[in-house]
């Protein structure tokens, strides 16, 4: 049987209020850049269906050029929004690395209370 503990955190309550806002704003900010990932996946599918229904309409060299420019548009989504990912995140672990050393925490146990608490409350990825 599962049961709800609730969680007991020993660094992050000592954090001033602003500055976990503030990271935590930055967090959402990261969050949703990895939820956009989703998107070219959600514009492939439809993309494939249509290119499958006007297979027999359009010359092969045509639905081939097609195909490839969006394959190429997806690939360059995919680049920019993992670029954006990796810089949010690091962005999200400076901010967590400089609120750990300033309190002299120890910068490992302080992000894994950060993950706990971000996975319970944002159902987001760690960091």
């Amino acid at each position: 049987m599962h049961r709800n503990k609730k969680i007991e955190l020993q660094y992050l309550p000592n954090f001033k209020e602003e500055e976990m806002e503030v990271l935590l704003i930055e967090y959402e900010r990261y969050n949703k850049f990895s939820n956009s990932v989703k998107i070219p996946l959600i514009i492939l599918l439809p993309a494939a269906g249509i290119m499958r229904s006007i297979k027999n309409k359009l010359p092969t060299n045509i639905l081939v050029v097609i195909a490839i420019v969006i394959l190429l548009i997806l690939a360059i989504w995919l680049i920019v929004i993992t670029n954006r990912i990796i810089k949010q995140k690091r962005i999200v672990n400076k901010k967590l690395k400089a609120m750990a050393n300033a309190q002299q925490y120890p910068f490992n146990k302080v992000k894994k209370e950060f993950n706990v608490l971000v996975r319970k409350n944002y159902k987001g990825s760690k960091i």
